[in-house]
C-alpha cells in the first residue's frame, strides 16, 4: 500500500465483500489478515475465513470480524484499533 488512504480504501472494499459473504453464510467466521511490506513487495490486507493461500500472510487481529456490526462499524473499529499498527505501507 502506498498511503494510509490507500490502506483505508482497501479495508473498506474488503469489508464490503465480507458483508456479502457473511450474509450468505452467517455461521462462518472471517478474519483480517495482512501481508507485511518487504524490500521485494508492498504489503496488503485481506479478509477471509480460512488462512490465505500465501503463507506470508499473518493474522492482523485475533478476534473475528464482528457479524453483528455494520461495514461502517467494523471499519471504524479496525481503522482506529488495528490498521495503523500493521507494517503494510510502502517504504518509499
Amino acid at each position: 500500500m502506498k498511503t494510509e488512504t490507500d490502506l483505508q480504501n482497501r479495508l473498506l472494499a474488503e469489508l464490503k465483500q465480507w458483508f456479502t459473504r457473511q450474509c450468505a453464510d452467517q455461521h462462518r467466521d472471517f478474519y483480517l489478515w495482512y501481508l507485511p511490506t518487504t524490500a521485494e513487495h508492498d504489503g496488503g490486507i485481506i479478509i477471509c475465513s480460512d488462512k490465505p493461500v500465501n503463507p506470508e500472510y499473518q493474522l492482523a487481529m485475533p478476534e473475528r470480524i464482528r457479524k453483528g456490526d455494520t461495514v461502517e462499524q467494523n471499519f471504524i473499529r479496525i481503522r482506529s484499533g488495528v490498521l495503523r499498527s500493521l507494517p503494510v505501507l510502502s517504504a518509499d
